[in-house]
Protein backbone atom coordinates (compact mmCIF):
# COMPACT_ATOMS: atom_id res chain seq x y z
CA UNK A 1 0.00 0.00 0.00
CA UNK A 2 2.57 2.52 0.58
CA UNK A 3 3.51 3.19 -3.20
CA UNK A 4 -0.46 3.68 -3.70
CA UNK A 5 -0.83 6.90 -2.57
CA UNK A 6 1.65 7.81 -5.22
CA UNK A 7 -0.75 6.84 -8.14
CA UNK A 8 -3.09 9.78 -6.52
CA UNK A 9 -4.30 12.65 -8.30
CA UNK A 10 -6.19 16.22 -7.70
CA UNK A 11 -9.04 15.22 -9.01
CA UNK A 12 -8.99 11.59 -6.56
CA UNK A 13 -8.99 13.79 -3.40
CA UNK A 14 -10.44 17.15 -4.08
CA UNK A 15 -13.68 18.37 -3.01
CA UNK A 16 -16.32 19.07 -5.44
CA UNK A 17 -18.83 20.97 -3.18
CA UNK A 18 -17.40 24.39 -4.46
CA UNK A 19 -18.53 27.58 -2.67
CA UNK A 20 -18.03 30.84 -4.53
CA UNK A 21 -18.05 34.72 -3.28
CA UNK A 22 -18.87 38.06 -5.02
CA UNK A 23 -15.41 40.10 -5.40
CA UNK A 24 -18.15 43.38 -4.76
CA UNK A 25 -19.59 41.91 -1.39
CA UNK A 26 -17.76 42.89 2.10
CA UNK A 27 -15.68 40.48 3.16
CA UNK A 28 -18.02 40.13 7.08
CA UNK A 29 -20.42 38.88 4.28
CA UNK A 30 -18.37 36.39 3.16
CA UNK A 31 -16.55 35.29 6.08
CA UNK A 32 -20.05 34.39 7.95
CA UNK A 33 -21.19 32.05 5.08
CA UNK A 34 -17.72 30.29 5.55
CA UNK A 35 -18.76 30.40 9.29
CA UNK A 36 -22.29 29.33 8.10
CA UNK A 37 -20.92 26.56 5.92
CA UNK A 38 -18.25 26.02 8.24
CA UNK A 39 -15.96 26.23 5.12
CA UNK A 40 -12.13 27.66 5.23
CA UNK A 41 -12.21 29.18 1.88
CA UNK A 42 -14.36 31.10 -1.02
CA UNK A 43 -13.48 31.23 -4.02
CA UNK A 44 -13.72 34.13 -6.35
CA UNK A 45 -14.33 34.52 -10.06
CA UNK A 46 -11.69 35.73 -12.21
CA UNK A 47 -12.67 39.28 -13.72
CA UNK A 48 -12.64 37.42 -17.44
CA UNK A 49 -13.52 33.94 -18.20
CA UNK A 50 -10.28 33.04 -18.78
CA UNK A 51 -8.58 34.50 -15.53
CA UNK A 52 -7.64 31.59 -13.09
CA UNK A 53 -9.50 32.36 -9.98
CA UNK A 54 -8.61 33.90 -6.44
CA UNK A 55 -9.46 32.59 -3.52
CA UNK A 56 -10.45 33.90 -0.12
CA UNK A 57 -9.31 32.44 3.18
CA UNK A 58 -9.62 32.29 6.83
CA UNK A 59 -6.29 33.21 6.78
CA UNK A 60 -6.49 36.10 4.75
CA UNK A 61 -9.68 37.29 7.22
CA UNK A 62 -7.52 36.42 10.37
CA UNK A 63 -4.48 38.38 9.08
CA UNK A 64 -6.74 41.40 8.05
CA UNK A 65 -7.77 41.67 11.73
CA UNK A 66 -4.54 41.39 13.26
CA UNK A 67 -3.52 43.90 11.26
CA UNK A 68 -6.25 46.08 11.19
CA UNK A 69 -9.37 46.80 13.81
CA UNK A 70 -12.23 44.74 13.36
CA UNK A 71 -14.48 47.47 11.45
CA UNK A 72 -12.16 46.23 8.52
CA UNK A 73 -14.27 43.48 7.48
CA UNK A 74 -17.32 46.14 6.94
CA UNK A 75 -15.00 48.31 5.18
CA UNK A 76 -13.09 46.15 2.44
CA UNK A 77 -15.06 44.12 -0.17
CA UNK A 78 -13.69 40.79 -1.15
CA UNK A 79 -11.86 41.58 -4.21
CA UNK A 80 -9.63 43.54 -1.78
CA UNK A 81 -8.71 40.79 0.51
CA UNK A 82 -8.41 37.57 -1.90
CA UNK A 83 -5.45 36.55 -3.06
CA UNK A 84 -5.79 36.76 -6.87
CA UNK A 85 -4.73 34.36 -8.66
CA UNK A 86 -4.86 31.64 -6.35
CA UNK A 87 -2.42 29.06 -6.86
CA UNK A 88 -4.18 26.50 -9.72
CA UNK A 89 -3.38 23.05 -9.86
CA UNK A 90 -4.58 20.56 -12.80
CA UNK A 91 -6.77 17.87 -12.22
CA UNK A 92 -4.40 15.48 -13.51
CA UNK A 93 -1.38 16.45 -10.68
CA UNK A 94 0.18 14.21 -8.67
CA UNK A 95 -1.30 14.27 -4.81
CA UNK A 96 2.76 14.33 -4.35
CA UNK A 97 3.25 17.38 -6.34
CA UNK A 98 0.30 19.08 -5.10
CA UNK A 99 1.65 18.41 -1.64
CA UNK A 100 4.86 20.06 -2.70
CA UNK A 101 3.39 23.13 -3.87
CA UNK A 102 1.31 23.83 -0.86
CA UNK A 103 3.96 22.99 1.34
CA UNK A 104 6.61 25.82 -0.86
CA UNK A 105 4.08 28.23 -1.24
CA UNK A 106 2.14 28.49 2.34
CA UNK A 107 -1.04 27.51 0.98
CA UNK A 108 -3.47 24.97 2.78
CA UNK A 109 -5.87 24.88 -0.25
CA UNK A 110 -6.03 25.06 -4.14
CA UNK A 111 -8.45 25.53 -6.91
CA UNK A 112 -8.44 22.04 -8.72
CA UNK A 113 -8.74 23.08 -12.87
CA UNK A 114 -10.64 20.55 -15.37
CA UNK A 115 -9.19 22.48 -18.60
CA UNK A 116 -9.94 26.07 -18.02
CA UNK A 117 -13.14 25.91 -15.04
CA UNK A 118 -12.60 25.04 -11.63
CA UNK A 119 -13.78 21.27 -10.95
CA UNK A 120 -12.64 21.24 -7.57
CA UNK A 121 -10.83 22.47 -4.02
CA UNK A 122 -7.40 20.43 -2.65
CA UNK A 123 -7.22 21.10 0.79
CA UNK A 124 -3.79 19.70 3.13
CA UNK A 125 -7.08 18.92 5.31
CA UNK A 126 -8.25 16.76 2.25
CA UNK A 127 -4.85 14.81 1.57
CA UNK A 128 -4.65 14.03 5.46
CA UNK A 129 -7.78 12.38 5.37
CA UNK A 130 -7.52 10.27 2.55
CA UNK A 131 -3.54 9.41 3.68
CA UNK A 132 -5.01 8.32 7.37
CA UNK A 133 -7.51 6.28 5.66
CA UNK A 134 -4.90 4.09 3.27
CA UNK A 135 -4.20 1.03 4.81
Amino acid sequence: MSGEWQKLRARDVMNTALRWASSTETVRAAANRMAEHHIRALLVAGKTDEDLPAILTSKDIVNLVGAHDLDVLDQLLVEDACTRPAICVPETASLFDCMNLMRTNGVRRVPVLQGNAVGGILSLTDVFDRLVAMR
